[in-house]
């Protein structure tokens, strides 16, 4: 029998995750605060990349991020991240400003170097290093590019420049990149098909989430066009499907299909109309049909004060009608 978990441990192990997170976009000064926040942290000794990450709420690849985009915090960072690697912080340091003293100078002579078509990269570093004080890596050409911007911009000018196959690469890569995406576009409209036009069925198949379909409609004004095509084949699916049952002469078929295609010819449900009675029974015994008679009296005689059609000084004319009534019937019962 397994052993009760803590409910520290629980916490850890089910927190819940938050999918599809969006994060604000941040300003360059918000930014700039992060970062602060960030190396203060960071300059801790005890604390690794992912706690310090973690205080600011952003993954390594952000920071990652920052140091291509970022010169001085690059530098920083980079630094950092060396004197972590080493027990005493003050030789480590001492280390640092060592391997880095010559920087400048190293990258114009890489730079003169590179601009010889006949070198490349390494070819260049290997011709460097046999009169370097250090051993040179595509590593020191890959900080010498975050921390400063003029060289990157120089040595972009050169790759494009004098060697065209490389630019050519680039630009092969994406054009990889976007008609690998559109055989998987393709693809799907494929199993979307043979999936009986079930969304949810093609995106399990084909191992893909249901937004990136959504993304797909969105951004790609063909795909949306294919898509809608295929609506209206399913359309003619089931009409073909309704068509096979009446053939097969099901009755619930042909009854649907005579209501929606024969509505001119009189086949549609006519309304019934039924003759209903209603029967009203009284429940009440005499002696609350005596109160009701007497509450409707004393109500009468109520308003009948109200109005002072006792009053001799007001004339009450259907009192004088009944009068007069009274007197023609008297008149013709004494003639007779």
């Amino acid at each position: 029998m397994m052993k009760p978990i803590a409910k520290e441990a629980k916490e850890c192990l089910y927190r819940p995750i938050e999918k599809n997170r969006k994060r604000k976009r941040i300003t360059d000064k918000v930014k700039d605060e992060l970062q602060r926040q960030f190396l203060k942290e960071y300059r801790k000794p005890d604390v690794t990349l992912c706690a310090a990450c973690k205080t600011i709420d952003f993954t390594r690849q952000h920071i990652y991020k920052w140091a291509e985009t970022d010169p001085e915090f690059a530098r920083e960072f980079e630094m950092l991240r060396f004197m972590k690697k080493k027990k005493s912080k003050e030789e480590a340091k001492k280390k640092w400003d060592e391997y880095h003293k010559f920087d400048d100078k190293y990258k114009q002579e890489f730079l003169k170097l590179y601009e010889n078509a006949e070198h490349s990269v390494v070819s260049a570093l290997d011709e460097m290093n046999k009169t370097a004080h250090i051993e040179l890596t595509w590593a020191d050409v890959r900080y010498w590019k975050k921390t400063d911007i003029e060289f990157k911009k120089q040595y972009q000018r050169l790759k494009f420049k004098n060697r065209p196959r490389l630019a050519q690469g680039t630009e092969l890569r994406a054009i990889a990149r976007r008609s690998k995406l559109q055989e998987r576009k393709n693809r799907f409209l494929t199993i979307y098909r043979e999936k009986l036009f079930s969304i949810t069925k093609a995106c399990k198949a084909m191992g893909i989430r249901r937004g990136a379909v959504n993304e797909w409609k969105t951004k790609d004004p063909d795909f949306r066009a294919a898509l809608n095509a295929i609506e209206e084949e399913k359309l003619d699916f089931i009409e073909d499907a309704l068509f096979n049952e009446i053939d097969n002469r099901t009755i619930a078929a042909i009854i649907f299909a005579a209501k929606c295609k024969l509505k001119e010819r009189g086949y549609i449900e006519q309304p019934q109309n039924r003759q209903l009675s209603i029967e009203h029974t009284h429940k009440l015994d005499q002696d609350q049909l005596d109160a009701i008679v007497r509450g409707q009296q004393i109500d009468r005689d109520k308003y009948r004060k109200i109005l002072k059609l006792n009053d001799p000084d007001v004339i009450d004319i259907q009192e004088e009608i009944k009068e007069e009534i009274k007197e023609e019937t008297e008149t013709e019962t004494n003639n007779e």
